[in-house]
């Protein structure tokens, strides 16, 4: 069988030459070629320990360049970032008072950087446009040797859906190509979905979060990119909309009168239409300006390989340790080609899902391992949530401590972002591993009254450690009547082998 990605490039080259021309390069009018320019200097000149301070205007005219602490110490480098801007802008008004005549050394360096017609009643209100850039230059080069492991497919993918090829570049842009990046704003993953959009095209919950999947977020983008440009039909607008949302981009066209992307620039005062909005396209077009000509401003990187894991469908719901046990593979290595697997996967209280295509590294017969997987230790059905019911004079944090959880893992996993708003009746779902469903395989025995889990051991001629280990109880003394308990194991599993990601 022909791996997939191999056998869609082939398609691709297949494909009639005037049908893939049909994409058109992206527009980049001259007016924005000086945020371009900025743009081409913060990826490959100026370090992640330094910034520029710059005029934030459509000139991006650089005032200064300032050394700064480098990620992640914040707190120091937003402190060193005011002061930078305190001194400049107390500076320009100087100037301002002074007629241009600089007296001293930062003075005379501004003033040798200002455009030839600027007068000093000018200077105060470019004083207040003044605006901190730090440096990506290592960020950008780091993105360039990941972006090897995901180039090819997300080439083949944006090509499928009809988005200019140029958008390779759009994870430079948004996460330096790190497939598990998060943004303060919530924002994950390779092209930073959050959770609201990433919504309509993939999956996001405690179980699997597909913006952290590099394969199926690609996919999504594309997606996405593609929707933007039907509705709003304009690839500049599209790629802002990205950003800025489609919403507020059919909102600047209503009330520009224009879908031209230079008239939407200069003339649209959105109350978010700021600047990250304003210049994420020319960054777009300087991260795809910069990727192609990589050599030119790195030299020859070693990048790293195409990463194409072999994948296999997964016939039954899976617990993480039984695949560790069945499985000759590391739980890091697992981990790192599947990281859209949820925290709830890692640390047991959810299985992994029915059908999910298990990435796992090229080259071993895995079929034929998953396969063997006891059916004892693989279940009908998703292991279900702990719930509690909210009452009266119950508390966030006495929830918490009754079940013995933080309050800030129990507010996580409910989506609450004020632990004083919860009402009576309301259901909580706890981050606690519910009752074992009905396994694939295997016999097991109904709870009777008086049992004890060391009787029914002793009854069925199983030890007791592993009779609790079979069925994941963490205290023995805990038995309910009616529970259903493993005693022995059948191996039961018929596996899909070599199917999309």
């Amino acid at each position: 069988m022909i791996p997939l990605q191999r056998l869609l490039l082939l398609i691709l080259l297949l494909l009639p030459a005037g049908l893939l021309a049909a994409v058109p390069a992206l527009p980049r009018p001259a007016e924005l070629e000086p945020a371009v320019e900025f743009w081409t200097r913060i990826y490959t000149e100026f370090s992640v320990a330094e910034g520029v301070i710059h005029d934030s205007n459509d000139s991006m005219r650089i005032l200064g360049v300032v050394a700064v602490a480098e990620p992640p110490h914040w707190q120091q480098r937003r402190s060193q970032v005011r002061d930078a801007l305190k001194r400049y802008r107390e500076a320009l008004e100087a100037l301002a008072e002074q007629s241009l005549v600089p007296r001293n050394a930062l003075e005379q360096d501004i003033a040798a950087r200002l455009p030839a017609d600027m007068r000093p009643e000018d200077l105060p209100e470019l004083a207040q446009r003044l605006r901190f850039q730090g440096g990506l230059r290592e960020r950008f080069q780091a993105g360039l040797i990941r972006s090897g492991r995901w180039r090819d497919y997300i080439e083949q993918v944006l090509a499928s859906h009809g988005v200019p090829a140029e958008l390779v570049a759009l994870p430079h842009v948004e996460s330096s190509f790190n497939p598990i990046a998060r943004s303060h704003a919530g924002a994950a993953g390779l092209w930073q979905f959050t959770a609201g959009t990433g919504r309509r095209f993939m999956r996001i919950d405690p179980v699997l979060d597909e913006r952290l999947d590099p394969w199926a977020s690609t996919r999504a983008a594309a997606q996405l990119l593609s929707y933007n440009y039907a509705e709003i039909e304009s690839w500049p607008l599209a790629i802002t909309a990205y950003n800025h949302g489609l919403n507020g981009m059919r909102r600047a066209v209503r009330e520009v009168g224009s879908r031209d992307y230079g008239e939407i620039r200069r003339h649209y005062d959105g109350p978010r239409f700021g600047f990250a909005s304003r210049n994420f396209y020319p960054a777009l077009l300087a991260a795809a300006d910069v990727d192609a000509r990589a050599s030119e401003f790195f030299g020859n990187l070693d990048m790293d390989p195409p990463l194409e894991p072999a994948r296999i469908a997964l016939p039954h719901y899976t617990p993480l340790a039984t695949l560790l046990d069945g499985v000759d593979i590391n739980e890091d290595v697992l981990q790192a080609l599947n990281p859209g697997l949820g925290p709830a996967i890692w640390d047991g209280r959810k299985f992994i899902p029915r059908g999910y295509a298990l990435a796992l590294p090229a080259g071993p017969d895995w079929g034929a391992a998953i396969a063997g997987l006891p059916g004892s230790r693989l279940y009908r059905g998703q292991r279900p949530d702990v719930e509690h019911r909210v009452a009266a004079g119950d508390t966030l944090s006495t929830i918490a401590a009754r079940y013995s959880v933080s309050v800030s893992a129990l507010k996580s996993h409910n989506g609450i972002a004020n632990a004083d708003f919860i009402r009576i009746g309301q259901q909580l779902s706890l981050p606690l591993a519910g009752a074992m469903p009905a396994a694939v395989g295997g016999r097991h025995y109904e709870v009777r009254p008086g049992d004890t889990l060391g009787a029914i051991a002793q009854r069925h001629g199983i030890g007791l450690q592993r009779l609790a280990r079979l069925n994941g109880l963490e205290n023995p003394d805990r038995l309910r009547i009616g529970q259903r308990l493993l005693i022995d194991t059948t191996a039961v599993a018929a596996v899909d082998s070599d199917v999309e990601p």
